[in-house]
């Protein structure tokens, strides 16, 4: 049963990434944590999964990754990603949970108040420390590094094909670190392997659905689905 939920979250999440350029960890990471093992499993696994799916997309679109936009972003973010990792291993799987539930709902409701609001401040290299900084921590502790380098990517690309491959390049350089940093943190058992196998089969029918669909779902719909979800799915990890 595992593996079945496993595989049919990962077809959406996905889909979703395919259509939106981020927001796996965000789906999955609604789920996971409730059905795994531990936290710190959901996050391995999720990790996973998102670098396997986003490595599809990026290398089927390769030519329209912009690779110098990288450099600060990529190395602030593996930085904090290796500190928040090494935090979490103090931290209780109910402790998580709730710092997870909170981070839902301040993203939701960021990404139904704010978005598109803020693009133009994040161009310059202070700006991109803070946004590696921040996703790092995101993405150590709760597997979703995505909405700080979405609006890094938003603000400085305007063709979309780019803003979604270069998305998927970041989430492959970066999930290879991730899972790096949680191996040696030891959060993964046997069965996260298997798990990710399976879940390789979802992402290939998630992404192809979802590269069919690029061209006609209306994103913000999508969105407001999703974060939907999220703000529900934060207040169950909460209480």
């Amino acid at each position: 049963m595992v593996l079945l939920f496993v595989f049919l979250l990962t077809i959406v999440a996905s889909f979703i990434q395919r259509v939106s350029g981020f927001e796996f960890g965000i789906f999955v990471m609604m789920f996971f944590p409730f059905f795994l093992p531990s936290y710190g499993e959901s996050v391995m696994l999720s990790g996973l999964l998102a670098g396997s799916t986003a490595l599809m997309i990026a290398v089927k679109n390769w030519k329209y990754i912009r690779w110098r936009m990288m450099g600060w972003v990529v190395f602030f973010n593996v930085l904090f990603s290796f500190l928040a990792t090494e935090y979490m291993r103090s931290m209780s799987n109910s402790t998580l949970k709730q710092c997870l539930g909170v981070m839902l709902i301040l993203i939701a409701l960021y990404f139904f108040f704010g978005e598109g609001r803020m693009g133009k401040i994040f161009k310059s290299k202070p700006a991109q420390v803070t946004i590696g900084s921040i996703s790092g921590i995101m993405g150590g502790m709760f597997a979703m590094p995505g909405p700080p380098i979405v609006l890094y990517c938003i603000s400085t690309l305007e063709d979309k094909r780019e803003y979604v491959t270069t998305l998927q390049a970041f989430s492959v350089v970066l999930n290879i670190f991730y899972t790096l940093f949680r191996t040696k943190a030891g959060f993964y058992s046997d069965d996260t392997w298997l798990c990710w196998v399976i879940g390789i089969g979802g992402a290939i029918i998630g992404s192809s659905l979802g590269a069919r669909c690029f061209e006609i779902i209306s994103n913000r719909m999508l969105k407001l689905i999703v974060y939907g979800m999220m703000i529900i799915s934060g207040l169950v990890a909460i209480l």
